[in-house]
């Protein structure tokens, strides 16, 4: 096995993509930061989580990649002590001048989650007017718990229509 990496630039790994050669990418860097752009098909791998170094098959190409290179050489160091064929992209996502793939950030977020929030904050300002007007704020709260159970029934209102149009699954 081979005691260093090799440095690679944006033009050879993209000739390696367009033969469709075996490699395997690694991106080094923070999970959101993988979500706002990587290579296509990279795997997220952040090196803040190397406690151990990860288990890839012996026989692979592997890329490694972060920011603007600072990290990458580091996380490549510690691959060629398992493989022979390890690559640390030179200059990083910055130098990167082929097809991003993004991860939308927003998608966590479901609409039941954000209804469900949205109605939490609707209940919990009744809290006052139950305060002025106790049978007030207990019809206030009662009909719109009303609205929660037909609305849920039906899974058939505003409210999942405007947060769909915001992209929530």
């Amino acid at each position: 096995m081979s005691t260093a990496y090799t440095e690679l630039t944006c033009n050879e790994l993209q000739e390696k993509l367009n033969k469709r050669e075996s490699v395997k990418i690694i991106d080094v860097r923070a999970a959101r930061s993988f979500e706002r752009g990587h290579i296509k098909g990279a795997i997220n791998i952040p090196y803040s989580s190397w406690s151990k170094t990860p288990k890839l098959s012996a026989e692979e190409e592997v890329v490694v990649i972060c920011y603007v290179g600072m990290i990458s050489p580091k996380a490549a160091e510690r691959l060629t002590h398992s493989h022979s064929k390890v690559y640390n992209f030179k200059g990083g996502m910055a130098q990167w001048q082929g097809e991003i793939e993004t991860v939308r950030v927003g998608s966590k977020w479901s609409v039941e989650r954000s209804y469900n929030l949205l109605l939490g904050f609707v209940l919990l300002l009744t809290l006052p007017i139950s305060f002025l007007s106790p049978w007030l704020g207990i019809g206030f709260s009662s009909f719109i718990g009303l609205g929660v159970i037909l609305f849920g029934v039906t899974n058939n209102n505003i409210i999942t229509k405007i947060f769909r149009s915001y992209g929530c699954k």
